[in-house]
This record gives C-alpha cells, structure tokens and sequence, in this order.
C-alpha cells in the first residue's frame, strides 16, 4: 500500500510522520532529496530503491529512499508495485495529488488554521514575504487550491486538523489504523511540541495556537484570511480575529475520513 503523507506546507507533515513512526513503527519515505543520515538504532539496509529497517523488539520493515516522489514519477512500475505489496509505504509531499490514482493509493491528509500555517511558513522562509506565500511560490502552490485538489482526489483517505491532533493525537492513529489496516496500538503515543522544539528548534519553533501574533499583524492575518478563509471555513475554521473557539472545537466531528 502507498499512502501520501500530504500538508501544504508548515501545516503538520512532521507532527503526523513522527506519530506514525512512534505508533506504528514506521518511517515515512521524505518525498524530497535530503542527505539527512537515517538514525543509527534504525539499521538502514539500503537496496535499489528501498531500505530495509531493523528495529530492536520489532520485526524488519521496508520503506522507500529519499526523493521517494521523484522515483515514483520516474518508475511508473515502481509505483503499481509499492501500491499492490501489502507492506505500507508512507511517502511524505507536499504537492498536489497524483493525477491518475491507482488502487492500492490511499492520503493521510493533515490540515491547519492558514493563519498559522502561514505564520510558521514566514517564521521558518524569511526570505519569502507575505504575498509571495499566499501565492503558493513554495511546493504545493496556493493553500486553497492544494486542499481543494486532494479533497477531489478519488483515494480512500483520512484528512484531520493540526490543532485537534496536538490536543489528541487518537484523532489521526484511530481512523489511519483502519485506512492501513493495522490494530490501533494499545497506548497511543503523543508526540509534544515542546520535545518536538527541542529536537528541532529551527523547523519546530513552538509557536502552538497563537504563537502567529508573533509573526503576523493583525492586519496581515485578516488579508490571509479574506484571500484563504473560504476554503479553511469547510475544515471548520474561523476568523482568529473574530470567530469562536466553541466553532473550532464543533468542527472535530464534521472533518472527513474516506
């Protein structure tokens, strides 16, 4: 099985690959190049395009190598075969969907408020402005058109909010246990922002729910979102300058699972 591990980005890619590896001991493939050295305790085997990982008191596993999207795009049949092995193959992106879906696809989609999204987005790119964001002039283009493009995209699915997730990591382990087919853990395991900052201070900076008014002026928040807000309203979201908490909070039922 290959599933997509989608975020535009700064919206959770990896708060949901650490809880996936933590829960169910499985490492998710980056979907970009990286020289990144994988951890020691894992034992990486490499082979073709595939690692082989040796976990102590868990059995072996496979995984794909770095710049996994590029291999797959490149060998269709690689693709078909990851699809069709019953092992799981989590792939990280933030790029739209495959346009030709093919059976043994499926997404674990995590969403995030775009005022914090792009809050973290210029935290992390400085060089990036205001304009150039909403934009999309990163990987995975505009937010709205991103969401609108995997929400049509014909694969079975599971597509949960960051903040939800931080509050209760159940929400995505639960219903992923059932997309991937495998028993939910007995403990579900929680991954902290602050343990999360601490391993990685720069792309994990700790702004949690209302770190963005670091980051953003008010001003800045309402043009983000008059130009984004349309669409994060179907995920339940209000305007952080003038919605309600209680909304937020409603919405945990009327998010998707597919």
């Amino acid at each position: 099985m290959l599933v997509y591990v989608a975020t535009w980005p700064r919206c959770g890619n990896a708060l949901t690959r650490n809880l996936l590896l933590l829960n169910f001991r499985i490492l998710t493939a980056n979907g970009y190049p990286s020289d990144a050295p994988k951890s020691k305790r894992l034992k990486p085997e490499y082979f073709g395009d595939f690692v082989r990982y040796y976990q102590v008191g868990y059995p072996p596993y496979i995984g794909l190598k770095n710049n996994a999207l590029q291999r797959l795009k490149d060998n269709p049949q690689l693709r078909r075969d990851c699809a069709a092995l019953s092992e799981i193959f989590f792939v990280k992106t933030h790029e739209l969907p495959p346009e030709d879906p093919i059976e043994g696809e499926a997404y674990i989609c995590m969403t995030r408020h775009p005022v914090r999204a792009v809050a973290s987005f210029r935290k992390l790119r400085t060089s990036y402005d205001l304009s150039s964001i909403l934009a999309g002039s990163y990987a995975g283009g505009r937010y709205d058109d991103w969401h609108e493009a995997w929400d049509a995209c014909d694969m079975p699915n599971v597509t949960v909010r960051y903040e939800d997730v931080v509050g209760d990591p159940g929400v995505l382990i639960r219903p992923v246990s059932t997309l991937i087919d495998r028993p939910v853990p007995d403990f579900i395991r929680k991954m902290p922002l602050a343990v999360s900052k601490e391993m990685n201070p720069e792309r994990n900076p700790g702004l949690f729910l209302n770190g963005w008014r670091k980051v953003l002026s008010e001003e800045e928040a309402a043009k983000v979102w008059a130009e984004l807000g349309e669409t994060a309203s179907r995920y339940g979201y209000d305007d952080l300058l003038s919605g309600s908490p209680e909304r937020e909070a409603e919405a945990r039922s009327e998010i998707r699972t597919g």
